[in-house]
């Protein structure tokens, strides 16, 4: 849903998004989650050029492992990026970052009002010019990302403690989130910040259709939509995203979705309302 969802209790690890999420009701249960994901995007040019690896372009790795108990929860992610993409010969040329996150998330409250709490350690680290020969594409980018030597960034490694409030009327739910209102960067003592807080300050909202008729029967379909606000106090990180999700019920605990978001930056707090495809894209998944 174009990674929106700050009100949205739609996956076992939304919470990540908003630590109050594990309050909600129904969530009791204990969940091992395990995703991982890629994304890269497409260049018709380097096709029709026949440049070396033309479908690496800047490939984006990641995978995550989540484990929730009732109101806890704790996450391991680990992101490889390759930037700056250089030809020379037979092969292409990288840069890579790779980014590992710890977060451990703790929730309470009672209907309708929600509150979370969050400690997320990031650490950062880079590996310059990697090297992927055409005729061993997905060899080498297996071994020089996941095996491969990377130096780490001490100056980018911060823990960062948040925080997350939710309202929910079932149909409705709205949420708010700091994901940095106090931190520390590698050996610095804690700081607390308020224009931390507002540069990381996220609002969302969202509705979704009930997900049982009034005879407690199934719904076939549900609805669900979302409207998220990124990072609200800065005009680097500023970002407006939105997702639909179109679920086929089959059974209680099987159904199929289909997923679609929009993401777009926000330089100006002018253009909240505003909707501007050149800064922007529609993510579709299912």
């Amino acid at each position: 849903m174009g990674n929106a969802g700050l009100a949205l209790d739609y996956e076992s690890d939304s919470f990540v998004a908003n630590p109050a999420l594990l309050a909600l009701p129904g969530r009791e249960d204990t969940h091992l989650l395990a995703s991982l994901r890629y994304q890269d995007q497409i260049e018709s040019t380097y096709v029709a050029n026949n440049e070396p690896n033309p479908r690496l372009v800047k490939p984006i790795a990641d995978w995550t492992v989540s484990f929730s108990a009732g109101s806890l929860a704790f996450t391991v992610q680990n992101r490889n990026s390759l930037l700056d993409r250089q030809i020379e010969s037979s092969q292409s040329i990288y840069n890579g970052h790779k980014i590992t996150m710890f977060q451990f998330d703790w929730a309470t409250g009672r209907a309708p009002f929600y509150f979370g709490v969050s400690v997320r350690a990031t650490a950062e680290s880079d590996r310059p010019m990697i090297e992927i020969r055409d005729d061993r594409t997905f060899l080498d980018y297996i071994v020089e990302t996941s095996i491969g030597r990377y130096e780490s960034l001490n100056s980018s490694s911060n823990v960062a403690f948040g925080m997350g409030l939710l309202l929910d009327y079932q149909w409705f739910k709205m949420g708010v989130v700091s994901n940095q209102f106090a931190y520390a960067r590698a050996d610095d003592t804690l700081i607390v910040s308020g224009d931390s807080v507002l540069k990381t300050l996220d609002w969302g909202f969202s509705v979704s259709s009930p997900t049982y008729d009034a005879s407690n029967q199934l719904h076939l379909v549900k609805l669900q939509g979302a409207y998220d606000f990124l990072n609200i106090g800065s005009d680097e990180d500023r970002q407006l995203r939105l997702g639909l999700s179109v679920k086929l019920q089959l059974l209680p605990t099987w159904s199929v979705s289909l997923l679609v978001g929009y993401q777009e930056d926000k330089p100006s707090p002018s253009d909240l309302l505003s909707i501007s495809l050149s800064r922007g894209g529609c993510r579709p998944s299912h």
